[in-house]
């Protein structure tokens, strides 16, 4: 195909309109190799890398220890726990540092409308280590 026979309509020039210089020519390679339609989805998925901002990673758990509730809220390099039992959150900690993950406490975070038992601490994560042996 030729540069000459390409057709593009009004979205894909509105997309083409949008590149940069550099872009420009490497959509206009891929049409002529390829077709409009796989460049233009190869543009618009570098500008969505481009500008769509990355979203962290978030889990959230209920556990049962004994009699209470503990929420366990995970980021990459956070942990928020959230009980009724504030040894319950106790003991998750022991048992985290007991598998080997190492654990700084946040103090001056915050609880947020989603906490909703009486207890919140918060923990930076430190590291991940072998297991820790009580004995």
């Amino acid at each position: 195909m030729k540069l000459n026979e390409l057709d593009i309509h009004e979205k894909e020039f509105d997309l083409f309109v949008a590149l940069d210089d550099k872009e420009k020519i490497e959509f206009l390679f891929d049409a002529t190799q390829v077709g409009i339609e796989a460049s233009c989805v190869k543009q618009v998925s570098k500008l969505a890398k481009k500008y769509i901002p990355k979203v962290p990673f978030i889990t959230n758990e209920e556990y049962q220890v004994g009699p209470y509730r503990l929420s366990v809220t995970t980021l990459p390099n956070e942990l928020y726990l959230n009980s009724n039992s504030l040894k319950a959150i106790r003991k998750f900690v022991s048992k985290l540092f007991n598998d080997g993950v190492l654990l700084f406490r946040m103090k001056d975070a915050k609880k947020t409308p989603f906490d909703i038992y009486r207890y919140f601490r918060a923990y930076q994560i430190i590291g991940k280590e072998g297991p820790i042996s009580p004995n």
